[in-house]
């Protein structure tokens, strides 16, 4: 029988019951995470992380003293060679931003489903460096109320786009078009599903039919002629689907 390859983590967390249940769960649902070391506050894990040189991070975002989040700001951006998954009791403003950036995120209690779910994204992720540009991508989001970004999954890695660059976002078979007020496109492989959650938290954009997702202020008219058609600046025409009128209407102010 061939080994898995072991993944090493690092738990970080102030709750001692916290880390217990958490080291658990992995032990029980993933035979390939080996948890080799836990840290209860910021300083003690920038030590245990350059020591270990972990694949992954758990590190929760409330703690005392310092937060989770702070750690990004103690370890500089070349010594990121491992994948972060937050963990939190809050659903607060700054999950939007987790969404936005790409970055994974579990609630507590944590769902065995969702760190299931994690896990699997974890170990699709083959390029570690590509945590750099999320990281980056996080720390603007988290950093501004206006210019948000969407982090764009790539063939290299991941790159990032300002909100207020995409258009309408459209889906092509299991591929996904985002398009760029400039008249640029970008294809990604990953399903309209992915985007629309990515950007749950944003009212500005809003799915009005199974094969878009529009940036409400990229949008020039709306016609009711048969089930409604909206026009957006770059000229381009799109069915409003029977079944998102009623949202449609309410978030574009419509009558």
């Amino acid at each position: 029988m061939t080994e898995l390859k072991k993944i090493k983590a690092v738990l970080v967390d102030d709750s001692e019951q916290a880390r217990k249940l958490l080291r658990l769960m992995l032990k029980e649902l993933a035979p390939d995470i080996l948890v080799a070391g836990e840290a209860a506050d910021v300083s003690s894990a920038v030590d245990l992380i350059r020591k270990l040189k972990p694949d992954v991070v758990f590190l929760d975002i409330e703690m005392p003293g310092k937060s989770g989040l702070q750690l990004l700001d103690e370890l500089p951006r070349d010594e990121v060679h491992y994948e972060i998954i937050f963990t939190t009791a809050f659903n607060d403003y700054a999950l939007k931003a987790f969404r936005l950036s790409a970055i994974d995120y579990l609630l507590k209690p944590i769902p065995e489903k969702d760190l299931v779910e994690a896990l699997d994204r974890l170990r699709d992720r083959k390029d570690q460096k590509e945590l750099k540009s999320r990281l980056d991508a996080l720390t603007a989001n988290l950093n501004s109320e206006k210019e948000k970004v969407l982090c764009i999954p790539v063939m290299s890695g991941y790159e990032y786009l300002r909100l207020d660059e995409i258009e309408h976002i459209e889906a092509d078979g299991s591929y996904t078009k985002i398009m760029c007020v400039d008249g640029k496109t970008k294809t990604v492989s990953k399903n309209l599903k992915y985007f629309e959650n990515a950007l749950l938290d944003q009212d500005r954009f809003i799915r009005v039919h199974r094969s878009f997702l529009i940036n409400l202020d990229q949008m020039k008219a709306f016609s009711r002629t048969g089930r409604g058609t909206i026009v957006m600046k770059s000229g381009k025409e799109i069915d409003l689907a029977r079944d998102r009128r009623e949202d449609f209407f309410a978030v574009a102010g419509i009558l």
